[in-house]
Formats: C-alpha cells, structure tokens, sequence
C-alpha cells in the first residue's frame, strides 16, 4: 500500500499519527511544516522526486510556512497529486465560510478537528474519505 503523509509541526501529534499511519499497514510520509513541504512539492512537480508519491494527506491548518489549505490549493495544481484525498486539521474553530471555501477554492476533502477522535473513530473518517475520492476517480 502507498504510504499517507501527515504534515504537522507539533512533534508529538505527527509522531502519533506516524506510528497510527504505520499500524495500519501504511507507510508514513511526515513533514514539520508548510515550508518542508512546499519544498517536496517542488521536486515532485519538476520531476526530481523519484520517492512513492502519497495515498492521501493529513495537513495541519496553522503551522509555520505555508498552510495547509495553501498546500492543499497547491497540490490539486500537480497532475500526479490531484486526485489523492486531502484531509485537515485544526484546533482553531473556522466559520462555516472559511471550511467552504478550504473545501471549494483549496479542494479540501474534508476538515477534522483537533483533538483527533479517538484511534478507531479516525481510522474510519480516513477510510471513508479514502474510499470515496478513490470511487471518483
């Protein structure tokens, strides 16, 4: 199975989801920050990333560097990652209109918040977004 990628800047949130990702039987692709990761997304866009390319991601909203929803606009730009589900998190509370327009304008699949449900709650939220975006392809 392809590895899902969590990108989240606080140490102790990312490790957990790391070791949940790999419980599951998927691989974990981590990043500390929107910054680290619009790097990746350079070499992946310019054709010099030979690594597996993510399943699905779980970005953190808020973190230093670009955001997630930034991330996620930017990632349905490259032909190779379009398609995967996005998934955020946050603990600030949005208003409807900001969750809209993550969801329309970033092409945000779906919006968690933190803290995380439990193990087996997020587990089935993930599956079900998985299983959904992968159907529409």
């Amino acid at each position: 199975m392809k590895p899902w990628m969590v990108v989240e800047d606080e140490l102790d949130i990312r490790n957990i989801i790391k070791v949940l990702f790999e419980a599951w039987g998927r691989g974990a692709m981590e990043f500390r920050d929107g910054n680290e990761t619009f790097k990746w997304l350079d070499a992946v866009e310019s054709g010099n990333y030979e690594g597996e390319l993510p399943d699905l991601a779980l970005m953190d909203i808020r973190m230093p560097g670009h955001f997630g929803n930034e991330i996620a606009h930017r990632m349905r730009t490259i032909p190779e990652l379009q398609h995967i589900p996005i998934v955020l998190m946050t603990a600030f509370s949005l208003t409807d209109t900001e969750r809209q327009s993550m969801m329309k304008d970033d092409g945000v699949d779906h919006i968690i918040a933190k803290p995380l449900p439990d193990m087996m709650e997020l587990k089935m939220t993930l599956d079900d977004i998985y299983a959904k975006k992968k159907s529409k392809r």
